[in-house]
């Protein structure tokens, strides 16, 4: 009665619209209200209990650097070094799209961040390149899914807090896989260059890569301050995410000098903004596990699963299956709050690797940013380049599928993920 009550009110809530952390909060309180020998007081203390956890600091932080690193202009910098460099190869744009994610990945942590960084330059580049507008939209918009994977990372912030493994171990899990992606992409826009015989841009000088290089200085050394800080224990994942937004600021202030004081109030607003649904999120995702756990679900989906069967590879197989239905509706950070108590004890239980499943299980949702029709990532992109919705999916679907093709190796070569956090313990 209990359960079946609690998860009538959290699907009604979703039916009728109410945002999804609201939906995760109102369920927790039907089912104190249905228990009634619960007080509503452990709804209020085990929420504000989510959100002060000191490594969820580095989430607003993350947040904040790449607002600033996009005012500061250093976001252009990075793009306009990229073209330099590889944009008189086939597909030279899209593949300097592709490279410019994968750098502005390794700063912000988010994929709508760096679709919007690389994609507000980029886009209108390929399209007056020749680029057919699906293309060049689908492949910013596959490439910004980079974002959540290749440290630092969101996802994987929220997922080691409530999954209770190691963010800098789940950091360094996450970077083949990043990477992987890049180079699927990569392959996957020079096919099409070749193909369709896109145009390619006269050749940078030595001494015009040079120039490039030395301006994009700032934004290319932030990845190694923020991953080697961590690696060599100088700090914290949450301690680089401080240092990221002092050397940002300081970087689009006194080097770039394109920072203004009248944008930070912009800045700081947007930050607080999108800060506050995730911790908010995160917050009232508390209750909603609590009750998972008191209800021995994660039991229940064991036992289910194993059911079924108990290799891992099948089990691995019926995650995938499972995820990418519920990221089709849902975005990450929500889906993350969900699935997470319910699937971190299912790897301790078959001995999969929790580092593993952590990256299997945020690439995976990560894909649903992209994924019709609702992805966060797709209407933004929609937005920059012009296309319907409907144009856009149609462009979206070969590089999503290079998407699937890296999900599916990370799934089954675990050394992919595990590699470099083994290597380094």
């Amino acid at each position: 009665m209990l359960l079946a009550g609690f998860a009538i009110a959290f699907v009604a809530l979703l039916a009728v619209g109410v945002p999804v952390s609201m939906g995760l909060g109102g369920a927790a309180m039907a089912y104190v209200f249905l228990h009634g020998d619960l007080s509503p007081t452990m709804l209020v203390q085990t929420a504000f209990g989510g959100m002060t956890s000191y490594p969820l600091l580095a989430i607003p932080l993350f947040i904040l650097s790449g607002n600033l690193m996009s005012a500061g202009g250093l976001s252009k910098d990075l793009v306009n070094f990229t073209r330099l460099l590889i944009g008189h190869v086939p597909g030279g744009l899209g593949l300097a799209t592709i490279v410019a994610s994968a750098i502005f990945a390794a700063i912000s942590g988010a994929a709508v961040a760096t679709a919007v960084a690389i994609g507000m330059v980029m886009i209108p580049a390929m399209k007056e390149a020749g680029y057919e507008p699906e293309v060049a939209a689908g492949v910013t918009a596959t490439a910004s899914c980079m974002g959540p994977i290749i440290p630092p990372s969101i996802p994987f912030i929220m997922y080691a807090v409530m999954a209770n493994v190691s963010i800098s171990e789940l950091f360094l899990a996450g970077v083949v896989p990043g990477l992987l992606l890049g180079a699927g992409l990569m392959v996957y826009m020079t096919y099409v260059a070749r193909t369709r015989d896109y145009p390619r841009e006269p050749r940078a000088s030595l001494r015009q890569v040079a120039a490039g290089g030395w301006q994009a200085l700032p934004a290319l050394l932030m990845p190694f301050i923020i991953m080697g800080g961590i690696l060599g224990g100088v700090f914290t994942p949450t301690e680089a995410a401080g240092v990221v937004v002092l050397y940002a600021f300081l970087a689009g202030m006194f080097v770039k000098r394109q920072l203004k004081f009248n944008a930070l109030r912009r800045v700081l607003l947007n930050t607080g903004l999108e800060s506050a649904m995730v911790m908010l999120l995160l917050g009232l995702s508390e209750p909603f596990s609590w009750v998972i756990a008191a209800e021995q679900i994660p039991t229940f989906f064991i036992q289910g699963i194993t059911g079924i069967s108990s290799s891992p590879a099948v089990v691995l197989l019926l995650v995938n299956l499972l995820l990418i239905v519920i990221g089709i509706p849902l975005e990450t950070a929500p889906a993350i709050t969900i699935v997470t108590p319910v699937l971190a004890p299912i790897a301790v239980k078959l001995g999969i690797d929790p580092l593993h499943l952590g990256v299997v299980v945020c690439f995976n949702l990560v894909l649903g940013l992209i994924t019709p029709p609702v992805g966060a990532v797709l209407f933004v992109t929609c937005g920059m380049s012009g296309l319907k919705i409907e144009q856009l999916t149609k462009g979206i679907w070969a590089p999503f599928c290079v998407a699937i093709v890296v999900l599916i190796l990370i799934t089954y070569i675990p050394p992919l993920t595990t590699f470099l956090p083994h290597l380094l313990r």
